[in-house]
């Protein structure tokens, strides 16, 4: 008898350590903030948590028409885990591409990329370096005129006669004012400054979705960045073309691949912000993009698993390949590297080696909802890769829409 006793004893012990474990898992897996679409009051999480509204909470109306309030985490739906912040919305539709488009950027003021030496008749100088810019600053003004060129700014400098140019730079969302002195340049015959500058770029990225009620779209899920500084690069003006796809190179292991085409100057959008998450703008006409309607899902309703992505690399036009979500990290912080995919299709691993460059911002498809859009390669692994949650770039679109009217 005791002998019995004793086991039971054990196992109820190892249950309850079993038990304690995934609580504590819960509480630090589930996310901080969960948004309920559609009057649904209970979502799973992982198979074995339950996340519901509270009963005796009050769900408080706010200005948007959504209300906010709390939600219970709980193991197997019956022990408690903790508590969430939550809010109940209307289920954002949008239209989803999956159509490689091209992307040029007009910087807003000049990036500096470089900072050089000017050899004088008094030896090697560094007028940039000297009056304080550094790599990364965006020159806004010269002389009190704003600088939109790096031929612009050129000019200015080659016809300064050495003398003082007044600077308006911006460095970490600050404005410093600077004062830089061009020196002669007995190579070139002419005044320099020493600075390196970038005013533009151009390239090509996949649609993620466009909102037909607001006319934005997202695109990429990650930033443009500058080659040469890692920057972000901000959007003075730019336009979204139709492209064209011309060829593949592969991605393998220590090398990523890249998808090759090339864009018409046919704008079928123009662009307003280039952020970590990524480029957004506004469509000519939401006729000029094509795709299906998808729901958007909220990140506690994503699964790991099987799931699909939207892409271009051939000239046969946007497709879905199969993919495996393989890892989600929950936050009520954005983040671009939400969740960790794996390609599996045959096809696309024949064609690309998975995941290359173009292909982010693709949409990613899962239980028939809009879930996320690829963003990164892993340069070990080119079948694997980040994705960023659909219902990141949904809100960073309904910002800056709000924020340019």
């Amino acid at each position: 008898m005791k002998k019995i006793v004793k086991t039971v004893d054990g196992i109820l012990a190892i249950l309850c350590c079993i038990l304690f474990i995934l609580i504590s898992f819960g509480s630090v897996y589930a996310p901080e903030e969960i948004t309920f679409y559609d009057g649904t009051n209970e979502v799973e999480l992982l198979h074995i948590f339950t996340i519901s509204k509270t009963d005796e909470d009050i769900m408080t109306a706010s200005t948007a028409g959504a209300s906010s309030g709390k939600a219970d985490v709980s193991l197997f739906g019956f022990v408690p885990v903790s508590q969430v912040n939550a809010q109940s919305e209307k289920r954002k539709t949008v239209t989803v591409g999956g159509d490689v488009i091209g992307i040029r950027l007009y910087t807003e003021g000049l990036l500096v990329v470089g900072l050089d030496d000017v050899a004088t008749a008094d030896g090697n100088v560094s007028p940039g370096r000297d009056c304080g810019i550094c790599e990364g600053d965006v020159i806004t003004q010269a002389n009190g005129k704003s600088v939109t060129s790096a031929s612009e700014f050129a000019k200015i400098i080659a016809g300064s006669e050495g003398k003082e140019v007044k600077l308006t730079i911006r460095r970490n969302g600050e404005t410093i004012p600077l004062t830089l002195t061009p020196v002669y340049s007995e190579a070139e015959g002419k005044y320099r400054c020493g600075v390196w500058l970038r005013d533009s770029t151009a390239g090509i990225g996949t649609l993620t979705f466009v909102d037909d009620e607001t006319g934005m779209f997202a695109s990429l899920g990650h930033a443009i960045c500058d080659s040469d500084t890692g920057a972000v690069l901000p959007v003075g003006n730019g336009d979204m073309l139709t492209a064209t796809v011309t060829g593949c190179t592969p991605g393998e292991k220590g090398k990523t691949g890249q998808i090759k085409g090339t864009f018409t100057q046919d704008v079928i959008g123009k662009l307003i912000e280039n952020n970590e998450f990524g480029v957004y703008g506004t469509v000519s006409e939401t006729s000029a993009v094509s795709g299906e309607k998808y729901a958007v899902a909220s990140q506690a309703e994503i699964k790991t698993g099987d799931a699909q992505i939207i892409t271009t690399v051939g000239n046969e036009g946007s497709k879905f390949y199969d993919i495996e979500i393989e890892k989600i990290t929950y936050s009520s912080e954005k983040a671009s590297r939400s969740m960790v995919i794996e390609v599996t299709d045959p096809e696309l691993l024949a064609v690309t080696g998975g995941i290359v460059q173009g292909m982010s911002g693709s949409p990613i498809i899962q239980d028939g909802m809009l879930v996320g859009a690829v963003t990164h390669v892993f340069l070990n692994d080119p079948t694997r890769g980040y994705a960023v949650f659909a219902e990141t770039m949904v809100s960073e679109a309904e910002r800056i829409f709000m924020n340019a009217e």
